[in-house]
């Protein structure tokens, strides 16, 4: 184990990954992996694992599928090869191009990215919503953000609002909703978000609220080939009278507003 408390990389089995538009994953396994041993996917809580069957597919590589219809709970999967024994997947060629902009069918929105650890693994990041509010375009103006986006799974109604809720407290603040169907955009000023004096950083959540009395809908981005947003999308700050706020995502790519308390200039010292 590392000094830092993380595992050294797995030395057995690399996989390649080929991601479908459906939602399926194959895996290409080469190196230790032996014929009569499955695949695991586990989720990193241990709460649940799915075993796929590995198959040769020529060359010395064994083959696994995950197909689109076996259900992965939303969140983090290790990889393992399991049978006689187990150990961890080195992440080899992850080609996750399908996954471009693409449109799910009818029913829940699943989407599933195969990625790297931190420590070298390999890894599946799931997501599951029913309904699923799709953030697509984001501009970051002086002074507010304005998105654009897809709602899958419900219509917007009469009422429809977007709220940004502030982490951890009961504070919340709703601007009206535009767009028919399953087309949904609003405008967020910063303003109302820093009414009161920020004082240490400030995550205000956002979520679509279809019609009037519906529940809120948590608007993320999780239809494309990224899995962890927070670096991928930065958006300029904005403010004035000693704050500063950016729209950004979470590490679930979950669409967030960023509040943090202006840096005092040297002029100002």
């Amino acid at each position: 184990m590392r000094a830092n408390g993380r595992r050294a990389s797995p030395a057995g089995c690399t996989a390649d990954c080929i991601a479908d538009s459906a939602g399926g994953i194959t895996f290409d396994i080469t190196g230790a992996a032996r014929p009569d041993a499955v695949l695991v996917l586990r989720l990193r809580d241990g709460a649940a694992e799915v075993r796929l069957p590995l198959t040769w597919a020529g060359e010395s590589r064994l083959r696994a599928v995950l197909p689109s219809t076996v259900e992965l709970a939303e969140g983090h999967w290790d990889v393992f090869t399991g049978a006689p024994g187990e150990q961890p997947v080195r992440p080899g060629v992850r080609d996750v191009r399908a996954l471009v902009d693409r449109i799910p069918g009818a029913g829940r929105v699943a989407a599933r990215i195969p990625y790297a650890t931190a420590d070298g693994r390999l890894a599946v990041r799931s997501w599951v919503r029913a309904p699923h509010a799709e953030a697509g375009t984001v501009r970051c103006e002086p002074g507010a953000t304005t998105v654009e986006g897809t709602l899958y799974g419900a219509e917007l109604g009469e009422g429809a609002e977007a709220e940004a809720r502030l982490r951890g407290t009961d504070r919340s603040h709703r601007v009206a909703v535009t767009g028919r169907g399953g087309s949904f955009a609003f405008t967020l000023p910063y303003g109302p978000l820093a009414a009161r004096p920020v004082v240490g950083r400030q995550w205000w959540d956002l979520w679509l609220v279809p019609a009037r009395n519906a529940a809120g809908i948590r608007i993320s981005r999780i239809l494309d080939d990224i899995w962890d947003k927070r670096t991928a999308y930065v958006c300029a700050g904005h403010g004035t009278d000693g704050w500063l706020a950016a729209p950004c995502y979470t590490g679930d790519n979950d669409f967030s507003v960023r509040l943090d308390p202006a840096p005092v200039s040297a002029a100002a010292r």
